[in-house]
């Protein structure tokens, strides 16, 4: 929708990128719950205090099916019977709706995908938007729980509440879920058991999300309607622990190539998520935007120490630490490890992470808006003014939180537990850091930051179409495995003269396959086509009817290359202005002109070279080298002078020389007279439109960002065909090629009017020096010259590109 945001594409040099939905599925997997417990001790007596089973547990969906275990990468998961108290949280406490309108044979269950994966993980039933049908138990009567109220979820809050009743019972329960460290402080101290930090932790450095739940009975002396009145902070309040559910969320199927390449290609790559922070990290780290050089290098983690040292006056800046991110309470901290934030600080953890020592940096949404606050504090005390209201929601793009923000955020990559306020402050601060930044998301949680950034892009986020893309990729990828595992067979078995006639048929079977795989892809590009448009679209520049973030890497490419290309053409336009400036002045005054069939040629072959240089496709190889980033660049100008320099020397030394074979008395020189072919005319003409062709091929940037011009078959046709005639008209190998341009045959060595007018031009103070080159004819002369014009603007352009392009590998000028 901003056509003019594209060049800016080509000066990208920070890419962030949402979590959820844009580098992991939406398609979320429920992988089970941590449920809390009270221990038996000698003697049968329950102990009082609650431990966390070892294993997960995946709610049993068939009541006639015993417990089974079974074993994955991430730990022991057991399918068993899941206490109704529970289950109540995991399936009421949402906002799923019914979308009745749809077609009943596909999904009609509008709302989170986390929500549906626990809903289908639980084998329970959305009858309404109220009404939630929970599997047969064994023992047990049939259930279904009535939604009577809900709190909904805000990224503020970081959690969410219901008010639910089992079917025609009276009792009201309190069903509460969130982030482990938000819902901790709303629990009953008696049911947090001492491993509540470290199992929540342990899970999401999983890369695994991971949400707590809480729940209470609701006094029924007190109506519905009074519980509802008094709001979430009373109904929010001595909750009893239920566990944690634990949800896997896969990686997109090529969001780490796409990282890599952006990553070997010079760009810096940074996560904005709303996730836990170790969650965030580890879905970094298997993406490739944390990266480990060195073995035992560990992530860093920016947080906040309250009280830490009551004793002592400490500026507030000091509270903040940057700490291994391993570390779940400030006891447990090696203070060797820590380093304390501080402006001087910062420079020795950037030379740590350039050096490996550091994989990277993480910081959460509340740390940035606290430092946020206290750098507005400590300015306003610094100034003694009095410092005015600020608003926690916008204190992160106060200017005094800004300057500081700009210090910090090139050294984060992960920034974790952010809201929509805070992801847009985060890319106000690259902007403001002289980034030139670009976010790529796919919710409306995004949009805020889509907008703030130079190039925005929202993707779709479709979780049934995305399961389909993954297993028709797969497929293809296990054909072609098995293609390749057969041509090696195939080379060992060529000196057996073995019948392949089952091999044949294998290969008919795999054609079939790998087809059906093709049209499964194809069906499923037909069917985004028809997928609605988010509030993420709308906002951001660039919307892509895909669900990979492949399309940032074909929007820095085509950035990329319309930048080159925008640069290239002003440059050749410089170029031949002042080629032109000088056929007005200099050349006009010593009595050059140009003929009416002369202008109408060289204007058809000016707008055909312009057109042909925009045919120019992007590469699909991002290289790390950047392209310049304005026309008014040190390299651009530097250019566009040696370029004249070389065509000015060539052209004026060409003019001096044919003055030495005009008539003095041809009424044709003076200024306003009317146009005769003569020898100054021809080839003045010939080295004007000589260096006009030149400047195209030149200034052609070619690799590594556009494809190389032996690659733009016409523009390289084209020029072809503009130098042979040019060298033919100046060879005079083909005379009716000359008079049908209006050139008039060059003077040679035998032409007695040439022996005339160098007696008459003897006093010319040029004539000794030109004299020079009389041995080798005036023809021959100009040929060396319209070759030497040619040679030196290539290669001094060739030079002048290396010698910018070796100093200024991976950044912008």
């Amino acid at each position: 929708t901003e056509p003019f945001r594209i060049p800016l594409a080509g000066m990208v040099d920070t890419c962030a990128f949402d979590k959820t939905g844009t580098l992991t599925s939406d398609q979320m997997v429920l992988r089970g719950v941590r449920l809390p417990y009270l221990p038996a001790v000698k003697g049968g007596v329950v102990d009082s205090k609650v431990e966390m089973a070892e294993d997960l547990v995946l709610p049993q969906c068939d009541a006639a099916s015993g417990d089974a275990i079974e074993h994955s990468d991430t730990g022991t998961v057991r399918t068993a019977t899941v206490p109704i108290e529970v289950i109540r949280v995991m399936v009421a406490c949402q906002s799923l709706a019914l979308n009745i309108a749809s077609d009943q044979s596909k999904d009609n269950i509008i709302g989170d995908p986390l929500e549906k994966a626990v809903l289908k993980g639980c084998n329970c039933t959305l009858l309404s938007n109220s009404l939630v049908a929970l599997p047969h138990r064994q023992g047990h009567a049939a259930q279904t729980l009535n939604i009577h109220h809900r709190f909904a979820f805000t990224s503020k809050l970081k959690r969410m509440t219901v008010m639910a009743s089992d079917l025609g019972s009276k009792d009201v329960w309190a069903l509460t879920k969130g982030a482990p460290e938000t819902l901790k402080t709303l629990l009953k101290p008696s049911s947090i058991p001492d491993s509540y930090d470290s199992v929540s932790r342990y899970h999401m450095s999983l890369g695994q999300r991971v949400l707590a739940m809480g729940y209470r009975k609701l006094d029924s002396k007190i109506s519905f309607s009074a519980w509802k009145k008094r709001g979430r902070r009373a109904v929010e309040c001595d909750l009893i622990f239920a566990g944690f559910f634990v949800l896997d969320c896969p990686l997109k199927p090529d969001s780490k190539r796409i990282i890599t390449e952006l990553r070997a290609s010079g760009h810096d790559t940074v996560m904005i998520t709303g996730d836990a922070v170790l969650t965030a990290a580890e879905v970094a780290r298997q993406v490739g935007i944390i990266t480990s050089h060195k073995q035992g290098n560990t992530t860093y983690e920016l947080r906040e120490w309250r009280d830490r040292n009551p004793s002592n006056e400490i500026p507030a800046v000091a509270r903040f630490e940057f700490v291994p991110i391993t570390c779940a309470e400030e006891h447990d901290l090696d203070t060797e490890k820590c380093i304390a934030y501080s402006q001087s600080n910062l420079s020795i953890v950037k030379k740590m992470l350039d050096s490996s020592e550091i994989s990277a940096v993480c910081v959460t949404g509340d740390v940035l808006a606290n430092l946020s606050m206290e750098a507005v504090r400590l300015e306003a005390k610094t100034n003694g003014t009095e410092l005015p209201f600020i608003d926690p929601k916008t204190v992160l793009l106060h200017p005094n939180a800004q300057a500081t923000l700009q210090t910090l955020v090139p050294l984060i990559s992960v920034f974790a537990r952010h809201a929509p306020q805070q992801k847009e402050a985060v890319i106000a601060a690259f902007n403001g850091a002289g980034r030139v930044t670009l976010m790529c998301g796919d919710g409306t949680n995004d949009v805020g930051a889509l907008k703030m950034s130079h190039i925005g892009i929202s993707i779709i986020s479709v979780p049934g179409l995305e399961t389909k893309q993954m297993e028709a990729m797969e497929g293809i990828e296990r054909v072609r495995k098995e293609e390749r595992i057969e041509r090696r067979k195939k080379k060992k078995a060529l000196s057996n003269g073995t019948d392949d006639t089952t091999k044949k048929r294998k290969k008919s079977t795999r054609k079939k396959i790998y087809k059906q795989h093709l049209d499964a892809l194809a069906e499923m590009e037909d069917e985004l086509c028809d997928v609605a448009l988010g509030d993420a679209s709308v906002a951001s520049p660039f919307t892509s009817r895909t669900t990979s973030i492949k399309c940032t890497k074909d929007i820095l490419q085509r950035g990329r290359c319309t930048l080159v290309t925008m640069i290239q053409i002003y440059k050749i336009l410089g170029v031949n202005c002042l080629v032109n400036a000088l056929i007005l002045s200099s050349l006009h005054i010593a009595g050059a002109k140009q003929g009416d069939r002369q202008l109408t040629v060289v204007g058809l072959v000016v707008a055909s070279l312009f057109f042909f240089v925009t045919k120019g496709r992007p590469l699909e190889k991002l290289s790390p080298e950047r392209p310049p980033s304005s026309v008014l660049c040190k390299q651009v100008v530097l250019s566009i002078v040696m370029q004249f320099a070389i065509h000015f020397v060539c052209i004026m030394f060409v003019t001096a020389l044919s003055k030495l074979y005009l008539d003095p008395y041809d009424p044709s020189l003076i200024p306003d007279g009317q146009f005769n072919p003569n020898t100054l005319n021809t080839a003045t003409f010939l080295m004007t439109v000589l260096t006009m062709v030149n400047t195209f091929l030149v200034n052609y940037r070619g690799y590594p960002f556009v494809e190389d011009l032996r690659d733009n078959k016409l523009l390289v046709q084209s020029l072809k065909v503009s130098y042979a005639v040019l060298f033919v008209c100046a060879l005079e190998l083909f005379p009716p090629l000359n008079e049908l341009l209006q050139l008039t045959p060059l003077p040679s060595g035998d032409d007695a009017t040439a022996h005339l007018t160098l007696e008459i031009l003897r006093e010319n103070p040029q004539f000794e020096m030109l004299q020079m080159f009389e041995p080798l004819g005036f023809k021959t002369t100009l040929v060396v010259t319209m070759a030497i014009d040619s040679l030196a603007s290539y290669y001094g352009e060739k030079g002048l590109i290396r010698l910018f392009d070796s100093s200024r590998i991976g950044s912008s000028y």
